[in-house]
């Protein structure tokens, strides 16, 4: 794994979603080589920036830095 910063991690978060849209929790990891407290830990970062959103579907968490239908913000 590829140790980085939460600020760092959070932006190369950011800059995925502004690719894709939304991610799940599971497809984050994989395209950041994050572990998952990492990946949460950029989650909170954007979230205290008011920069990400979420929701749940199915009992699977997507993420996305847009505020689509069904989404709200953790900040």
């Amino acid at each position: 794994m590829i140790t980085c910063t939460i600020g760092e991690n959070a932006g190369r978060l950011w800059n995925i979603l502004n690719e894709t849209g939304e991610m799940t929790i599971s497809q984050l990891m994989s395209s950041l080589a994050i572990d998952e407290r990492s990946l949460f830990s950029a989650i909170g970062w954007l979230a205290r920036e008011g920069k990400i959103y979420g929701r749940e579907q199915n009992g699977e968490l997507y993420f996305s830095n847009q505020l689509f239908e069904g989404f709200i913000n953790f900040g």
